[in-house]
């Protein structure tokens, strides 16, 4: 099985259902998407994932297959993790708790 990175790794663990809104009113804000039209073709393209895929892993997947193509154009960037970017960006805060937690947990055991 592949290695995740680690800040994939944080954003799996930090990212929670809720947090898809958040997503969704960056990008409406930042780069004016239609989020309406946007959550429809999420919903279609959760129908045919397997049902053990949870909502956030099939948002993960469906911003890296959708969204950080269109990203990446407009930003002018070549298989640029601009999505990685983004999630991480939008979820900072949660992610950086995360990290607190595992230094006290690593300083413990080193």
């Amino acid at each position: 099985m592949a290695k995740v990175p680690q800040s994939v790794q944080y954003i799996k663990d930090a990212f929670d259902e809720e947090d898809i809104d958040r997503v969704w009113e960056y990008l409406r804000k930042t780069f004016g998407f239609n989020v309406q039209e946007w959550k429809a073709e999420f919903k279609a393209s959760i129908e045919p994932l397997p049902r053990n895929t949870s909502i956030q892993e099939a948002f993960i997947l469906f911003g890296k297959k959708k969204i950080e193509p269109l990203l990446n154009e407009i930003l002018k960037r070549k298989h640029y993790p601009t999505w990685i970017g983004l999630l991480t960006f939008v979820l900072k805060d949660k992610i950086e708790g995360k990290q607190k937690r595992d230094l006290k947990y690593k300083d413990r055991y080193d």
